[in-house]
């Protein structure tokens, strides 16, 4: 069977997907972005790319048509899986094939559609054309079925879903020793990226005010993005050169140990849907620090993390705090969150699910 995958991302998400789908399928992978491909993309093995940026940023319906029904043509699939909605699931349903399956990744359904009516209208096209919809949490598919009247059986909830054979938990002194980082510092670590959506100005507010008179405490940022400038500025600014890492973009196979070596996962969302990134961290281990998007309430609770209001810098140190205090509630809610990831973000058994809505469109 002939799978076209088709985003507009590159990154470490698509990975995830592409890595199993070429062992059961002929994949090709379709990619319009400005940004690059990362590397372990670009390593797998059966994966036939093409890679094209568009002449209009953000909008390949704008210029890429021609080209994506020349790819339809020559590459006869049997089935398209497309994600980003408005970007790339556009021209999917721009050209008629079928079957289709669109793959909100989260901002595509909860933002951008209600701050442009354009968005919306193309959003609207894709989700009343595409076969099925699969999306990672209940209340993205609620919102679906809210704002586009699209039928509850024709969407699937299931979480991506993460590697537990490379994400679990390890000796913290022993990741620690490899990492060459200070056995006795209480560390934070936060990996998404430097843009508005996550919080970032929040976070680095938050953590200027926790630190405080305080020289055992680090935060490594794991991050690049647009505003990454601006957080370095500030960083400088307030004197935290000392207190925060910016390590930038880390290969997948290099974050378990950082995440181990952490006391404290922090992700200050303003918006989301299932995040990898938490459930990464979850397996791994570390206290949680996240905001009350519904998606992640799906998640975390007051048993296996703390939650606090979005955009809330006062907050975000509070929690900070806590953790810092007690390293029992460190270790309690780490136990908790890896027993949660094993139960339920085991990419080995998500992906089948995956295979049922692929088996299911194709009869």
């Amino acid at each position: 069977m002939k799978v076209l995958y088709v985003s507009s991302n590159g990154g470490i998400h698509d990975y995830r997907f592409l890595k199993k789908l070429v062992e059961d399928y002929e994949v090709l992978f379709l990619h319009y972005a400005s940004g690059e491909i990362i590397d372990e993309i670009d390593k797998l093995d059966h994966l036939q790319i093409i890679s094209k940026k568009p002449a209009f940023r953000s909008l390949p319906i704008a210029s890429e048509r021609g080209h994506f029904r020349r790819v339809l043509n020559e590459f006869k699939p049997d089935l398209i899986h497309s994600g980003y909605v408005w970007q790339v699931g556009i021209l999917a349903a721009g050209s008629g094939f079928h079957p289709h399956l669109s793959m909100p990744w989260g901002s595509d359904i909860l933002i951008e559609p209600d701050k442009s009516f354009f968005k919306k209208k193309l959003v609207g096209k894709v989700i009343k054309t595409c076969d099925h919809i699969q999306c990672d949490a209940e209340f993205v598919k609620q919102k679906i079925i809210s704002d586009y009247g699209k039928p509850a059986d024709d969407i699937t909830v299931f979480p991506w879903g993460i590697d537990l054979s490379l994400f679990s938990r390890k000796d913290k002194s022993e990741a620690r020793k490899q990492l060459n980082l200070d056995p006795d510092k209480f560390i934070i670590i936060f990996n998404r990226h430097f843009e508005p959506v996550y919080g970032v100005s929040y976070l680095l507010e938050a953590f200027a005010k926790f630190s405080q008179g305080k020289n055992d405490i680090e935060m490594l940022m794991l991050s690049e993005g647009s505003g990454k400038t601006e957080a370095l500025r500030y960083i400088t600014e307030k004197g935290l050169d000392e207190k925060i890492r910016i390590l930038g973009r880390v290969p997948n196979k290099d974050l378990p140990l950082l995440l181990n070596a952490s006391d404290v996962y922090v992700s200050p969302s303003l918006s989301d849907g299932t995040s990898l990134s938490l459930l990464e961290a979850m397996a791994c281990g570390p206290g949680l620090i996240v905001t009350d998007v519904p998606a992640i309430k799906e998640w975390v609770t007051a048993e296996n993390g703390i939650m606090t209001a979005r955009g809330n810098s006062a907050a975000l140190a509070e929690a900070m705090e806590k953790y810092y205090r007690s390293p029992e509630l460190v270790r309690a809610h780490g136990e908790k969150n890896s027993v949660i990831a094993a139960d339920r973000a085991d990419w080995d058994k998500n992906y089948l699910k995956l295979k049922e809505i692929y088996s299911k469109l194709l009869r």
